[in-house]
């Protein structure tokens, strides 16, 4: 759920506002369900649960009282809740999911924060190495300890994915949020959108 949750309200920001088919839609087309286990059904729950705790904003947007639907924009409790799973998902380790939407929305945060965070779960994973040597004399059944050649395979593997990731992002790949507005993940400029009425929350199926 924290993944659907993060790239719900990283699309709501993006787009500046957006109803839940076109949420639905972009997170299919990065192809979300294949990755993420994204659903229609679990986007519209995030919405409506996102916009209940406040961390979106239901309004009526011009068009939507046509096809009866409703349209959502990011609060300010909304983008302190996206940059803190921004920040888990990059640090943490335990849910792919979590790392595959942090990497997507990752220029909405600084380049050096990006880094950092990268690095802290750089040590997590080295230490998490160490610990996963079988001790000597580990006992039957020999076999299991093939677990343990699997287990830091792949987080050498994932291990070797952040040290180059970290590279490129000190090299100056990537557009980040402090290089400029363009950056994957930012609300759109002033003026592409007309600001959401304050009117607060419209109930209505979505």
């Amino acid at each position: 759920m924290s993944a659907t949750r993060l790239l719900v309200l990283g699309v709501v920001r993006m787009e500046g506002r957006a109803h839940g088919y076109r949420v639905g839609r972009q997170l299919l087309d990065w192809g979300t369900e294949h990755w993420a286990n994204i659903k229609w059904g679990s986007i519209y729950h995030a919405l409506r649960k996102l916009s209940r705790e406040g961390r979106l904003r239901e309004f009526v947007a011009e068009g939507d009282e046509v096809v009866d639907r409703v349209s959502y924009a990011i609060t300010e409790e909304g983008e302190a809740e996206l940059h803190r799973l921004i920040r888990r998902g990059l640090s943490h380790r335990g849910d792919p999911a979590m790392l595959f939407a942090a990497v997507t929305l990752m220029p909405a945060l600084p380049r050096a924060e990006v880094v950092a965070l990268l690095e802290q779960r750089l040590d997590l994973l080295e230490r998490t190495d160490e610990e996963l040597r079988p001790s000597e004399g580990w006992g039957e059944p020999a076999h299991v300890r093939e677990l343990f050649g699997l287990w830091r395979g792949t987080i050498g593997a994932e291990a070797r994915w952040t040290r180059e990731l970290v590279a490129s992002l000190r090299a100056g790949e990537y557009t980040m949020a402090d290089d400029g507005p363009g950056a994957f993940g930012l609300p759109p400029r002033p003026g592409v959108f007309g600001p959401p009425p304050e009117s607060g929350t419209v109930a209505r199926d979505r």
